[in-house]
């Protein structure tokens, strides 16, 4: 039970760092500035279920994935951990919202001027992928669905996914009144404040990883 509750407070505290709902806001506000009303919050649905849809598929094929390329479940949390690391310095640093501001002028506002729905899918590039669903949250689910000790706790990581989706899904939809109530600042301060909070995870994930190498590989060979 204890181990089912750990697994559980490490979900929560990764993936809602990972996805980063109070830090992305601002990219969704600035990708989506000049939609309507209906539209905007149409996208903002679209892209909640893509974001669980993502997430759910890497959590429960996480297993599949690391046996059919031979990869140990330790070298996977360390190489997780050193991803999860660089993800949280550049949103320490600030880099990370720079990053984002150019993948959004890269991929062109102009697109968005046609305010219809023919635009949804063009959201899903860049605010689903790699805004949220990225290469450290994609490591993120693949070490949790391959790590969960019980049936009940991997269960439980998909509910975590979905409560934090509903989550991001309120702060869309509510995304012109949080904007004005917080300012760029305000934002810009949480994405700081949830990448320490990653650092720290990203540093227990590849400790973990190394206790495992050295518990299931090194003390074996060691002893043989």
């Amino acid at each position: 039970m204890v181990s089912d509750v750990g697994y559980l407070v490490g979900a929560i505290g990764t993936f809602f760092a990972i996805l980063d709902p109070f830090g992305n806001l601002p990219f969704f506000i600035a990708y989506t500035n000049t939609l309507s009303a209906p539209v905007r919050r149409k996208t903002a649905l679209v892209l909640s279920a893509f974001i669980f849809v993502a997430m759910a598929v890497f959590l429960f094929s996480g297993q599949m994935v690391l046996s059919f390329f031979h990869i140990s479940l330790p070298a996977f949390q360390i190489a997780g951990g050193i991803i999860l690391f660089g993800v949280a310095l550049s949103m320490m640093s600030g880099t990370h919202t720079i990053t984002m501001n150019r993948v959004i002028s890269d991929t062109g506002k102009e697109m968005l001027l046609e305010k219809n729905e023919s635009i949804l899918p063009t959201i899903i590039v860049p605010l689903g992928i790699p805004l949220y669903v990225g290469p450290g949250s994609i490591a993120a689910a693949i070490l949790f669905g391959s790590n969960a000790p019980t049936e009940t706790a991997f269960l439980g990581g998909l509910l975590v996914i979905l409560l934090i989706v509903i989550f991001i899904t309120i702060l869309n939809l509510s995304s012109d009144y949080i904007g004005k109530v917080l300012g760029n600042q305000g934002i810009e301060i949480l994405v700081r404040l949830m990448g320490l909070v990653l650092a720290a995870i990203a540093v227990q994930l590849t400790l973990d990883g190394i206790t495992g190498a050295i518990t299931t590989m090194i003390l074996p060979s060691l002893s043989g």
